[in-house]
């Protein structure tokens, strides 16, 4: 997957995410923030991600220590991140966001036909049944749909209010 398709993924579960907890418009905020920056985390281990860009060592050294899809793609990093997340005591809702947002990237990216190694360290790869390549049209309609999803999200109390007034017209 593109970055922008993990991005709209990330903004999609944070808003989901506000709307289940019924967030004040700061936490909201900060939950989709949080969101969408850990959706793109785990590709720290591809040089050339937004988030390899940015951290350049960190990203060399994670694609020379673990290699691509590998331990920042699996159960154990996220159980990491979770552990990382609990020592520091981060607020509940905000470590839900951060975790969705991580799981939508593994989720997103066992969607390609190369997968990803989900029980890290263990050498199984995990590709879902129905894959298909990356930057290729399914994954640019992936996220439009996930974007315009999150903003439907977002706005929908304002949307089904604005729909009754029209229909009582």
């Amino acid at each position: 997957m593109t970055g922008k398709t993990h991005a709209s993924c990330g903004f999609l579960v944070g808003a989901l995410t506000t709307q289940y907890l019924q967030t004040d418009v700061f936490t909201s905020v900060t939950i989709i923030i949080l969101s969408v920056i850990s959706s793109l985390l785990p590709d720290i281990c591809h040089t050339q991600s937004k988030f390899g860009r940015r951290f350049k060592i960190l990203s060399f050294i994670t694609r020379l220590l673990f290699g691509h899809r590998t331990f920042t793609h699996s159960l154990s990093f996220i159980a990491t991140i979770i552990f990382l997340l609990y020592l520091i005591q981060t607020p509940v809702y905000y470590m839900v966001a951060i975790v969705i947002g991580m799981i939508s990237h593994v989720i997103l990216d066992m969607l390609t036909p190369k997968g990803v190694k989900l029980f890290y360290p263990l050498r199984i790869n995990v590709v879902s049944p129905i894959h298909f390549k990356t930057g290729g049209l399914v994954d640019l309609s992936l996220a439009t749909a996930l974007g315009v999803g999150a903003l439907y999200t977002l706005f929908q109390p304002y949307i089904n209010h604005l729909t009754q007034q029209w229909l009582s017209h």
